[in-house]
C-alpha cells in the first residue's frame, strides 16, 4: 500500500508522567485506528488521555512503549530532524485555544507553516490568501487576531493548519468555545474542507452536539480505548464552501 494512504495506528501505547514524585500512568497499552478519509471522532472525560494520544500521534511527545505508526512511519525510530520534517510537511493540527500569533494578521499567520517548511514569504502569504478565502475569510487578509470574532480566529487556526495540504490532520476540542451554532458550522467546515481521500482527520471532543459529524467515535476511559463505533454520518457538510 502507497505510505501516503495508510492511516494512524497504535498498539500497546504507554505513556505515563511524573507528577510530584508519583507517577501516573496516562495511556495503558492503548490501541487505537483512524483511517484515511474519514472523520475520527476521539471522545471521552476529561483526563482520560486524549491530549496525550494526539500529542504522541503528532509527533510532539514519545510513548514510553508500544508502537505508533502514522502515514506509514514509525515514530519511534525517526531521528528528531527527520520527525520535525515529517510534521511540517505532512500534519496539521488545530489547537484547543488556536495558538494564534498576536502580531501577525490572519494571512501572516497562515503563512507561518509554508514558510517554516522552506516556502518564500510571498508565495506563503498567497497560498494563505487562497486557503483564508475557502474558509471565508477573505474580507480578513489584514486583520491581526484581536480584530477577529472567536469564531473567526477558530478558521484562521483551521486555514493554518491545512494550508500545507497535510495528510493527517489532529483537532483538539475544536468546538469547545463555541456555541452550539457555531460548533456547528465549524464541524460542517472540517467535512466540506478537510475530509478528503487519503487524508486522516481525527478530532478530540467531549461535544455530543457534533458527534453526527463522525464516520467513526472511539472512546476513551482511563487511558485506553473502550469502544470503537464505525457508522454513516448524519451530518455531513457539501463542500460547496462556508457561506
Amino acid at each position: 500500500m502507497d505510505p501516503h494512504l495508510q492511516g494512524v495506528h497504535c498498539r500497546d501505547v504507554e505513556r505515563s508522567f511524573d507528577s510530584a514524585g508519583v507517577r501516573q500512568h496516562v495511556l495503558k497499552r492503548l490501541r487505537f485506528d483512524a483511517e484515511p478519509g474519514q472523520l475520527t471522532m476521539l471522545i471521552g472525560p476529561s483526563g482520560c488521555g486524549k491530549t496525550t494520544l494526539i500529542s504522541i500521534i503528532a509527533g510532539l511527545l514519545g510513548c514510553d512503549g508500544g508502537s505508533v505508526r502514522v502515514l506509514g512511519q514509525e515514530l519511534s525510530g525517526m531521528k528528531p530532524d527527520a520527525l520535525l520534517d515529517f510534521r511540517l510537511h505532512r500534519i496539521g493540527f488545530v489547537f484547543q485555544q488556536y495558538n494564534l500569533i498576536w502580531g501577525l494578521t490572519a494571512a501572516e499567520n497562515v503563512a507561518v507553516p509554508l514558510v517554516a517548511a522552506g516556502a518564500a514569504w510571498p508565495d506563503a502569504l498567497r497560498k494563505a490568501a487562497d486557503m483564508l478565502g475557502r474558509l471565508g475569510l477573505a474580507d480578513h487578509l489584514s486583520k491581526l487576531p484581536k480584530q477577529l470574532s472567536s469564531g473567526q480566529q477558530q478558521r484562521v487556526a483551521i486555514a493554518r493548519a491545512l494550508v500545507h495540504d497535510p495528510d493527517l490532520l489532529l483537532c483538539d476540542e475544536p468546538t469547545a468555545a463555541l456555541d452550539a451554532r457555531s460548533g456547528h458550522q465549524v464541524m460542517e467546515l472540517l467535512r466540506s474542507v478537510a475530509v478528503r481521500p487519503g487524508r486522516v482527520v481525527i478530532v478530540v471532543s467531549h461535544d455530543q452536539r457534533v458527534f453526527g459529524f463522525a464516520d467513526r467515535i472511539s472512546e476513551m476511559d482511563d487511558g485506553v480505548v473502550v469502544r470503537v463505533e464505525d457508522r454513516v454520518p448524519t451530518e455531513v457538510a457539501y463542500p460547496s464552501g462556508p457561506t
